[in-house]
């Protein structure tokens, strides 16, 4: 699909680039022919994606390679379909993490691609370190290396893993319980950057935290909030922005994975509070000392966005599949196995991402 919002990230071709930025000096000092190689990528009019500061230059690169046959440049050989992670760099001194983001553009075309692994190779550098730590939260493991390089690989996940991490960005179809819970309009814009609603036409996707993070924090007051587990399945159902229109501008826009749930009286005080949801949050300060002061909203529901959908069914089509009731008012619900399915089919969810 299309986006109909401005997205910080930039899906564009190897011509497009400015190899002069400054973005491109280390990766021109770590690799010999670096120019060579990004000339020829330029040729077969390959893309990538890229992020921008707002004077122009460069922030950040995810560029992804499709490969198959044999390589024997590394130890052990790589064999048989894989999705290579060829340049995943952050400018050092960008302000988001934006990184997160792009680990996610990587792993959701692993989930939707052919493929067995997706694999990277890297230097023990201060530089890495901190995205090898990622990799590894995100089920990558180190297997081999590649000259004086480091090979990562992730692999599809086994049915009978149970780390929310481990599988992301994959759905484990039979895992857990599945929920629909109410995200309000105005919060649900700030955390979802892929999801292209029509009602949302014209809202940039901005490079902030609450839309770049994989992992995302929510508050809620829903009853049945406390009952989530680790693992369970959340589908955001966008609550209305128009009074009385609910029907056909709330609509369901994608899945997302357990990974936690507190209880704001769990934390001793407001900064411990505010240390736990920071960098995960689609809330202000200001709000967040507002629900610290009232406690009106007591669930803290942490979750994983695995994959938007491609189509949003609202209201109207969820009510005429008999998956919710006219009396319904979801706040954080509980759907069946069979519903839950049938949603991310109407939602057109790639089939890659469901593992049985």
């Amino acid at each position: 699909m299309a986006s109909i919002r401005d997205d910080a990230i930039k899906d564009i071709g190897f011509t497009e680039l400015n190899l002069a930025d400054p973005f491109f000096s280390s990766l021109r000092n770590a690799y010999a022919g670096f120019d060579d190689w990004a000339g020829r990528k330029a040729a077969a009019r390959e893309r990538a994606w890229v992020s921008f500061e707002d004077d122009g230059r460069i922030s950040s690169m995810l560029y992804l390679k499709s490969e198959d046959g044999i390589d024997e440049t590394t130890a052990p050989s790589l064999t048989g379909k894989r999705l290579k992670i060829g340049t995943f760099k952050v400018d050092f001194n960008h302000h988001t993490s934006i990184g997160n983001r792009l680990l996610a553009i990587a792993m959701r075309q692993f989930a939707q691609g052919d493929y067995l692994y997706a694999y990277v190779t890297m230097y023990d550098t201060p530089n890495t370190r901190g995205l090898k730590r990622r990799l590894a939260q995100y089920g990558f493991t180190q297997t081999g290396r590649k000259d004086n390089e480091e090979l990562w690989t992730k692999r599809r996940p086994d049915p009978v893993e149970t780390d929310p991490y481990a599988i992301f960005p994959f759905v484990i179809g039979n895992q857990g319980v599945d929920y629909l819970l109410a995200i309000e309009p105005q919060y649900h814009v700030k955390m979802f950057g892929e999801v292209n609603l029509r009602s949302e036409y014209g809202i940039p996707v901005k490079d902030t935290v609450s839309i770049n993070t994989i992992e995302k924090v929510y508050l809620s007051a829903g009853w049945n909030v406390p009952h989530l587990n680790l693992g369970d399945h959340l589908i955001p159902y966008r609550k209305t922005d128009r009074l009385g229109q609910g029907r056909f501008r709330s609509v369901v826009s994608g899945v997302c994975t357990i990974s936690g749930v507190r209880n704001i009286q769990d934390f001793s005080h407001e900064g411990e509070f505010l240390d736990f949801i920071h960098g995960r949050s689609v809330f202000s300060e200001e709000e967040l000392h507002r629900f610290w002061n009232s406690k009106r909203y007591p669930y803290l529901i942490s979750f994983l966005y695995n994959a938007p959908f491609r189509r949003y069914p609202n209201r109207a089509a969820l009510l005429d599949q008999r998956i919710i009731n006219e009396e319904e008012r979801i706040v954080c619900e509980p759907i069946g196995k069979q519903a839950f399915r049938q949603i991310m089919q109407m939602g057109g969810v790639d089939e890659g991402y469901l593992v049985d």
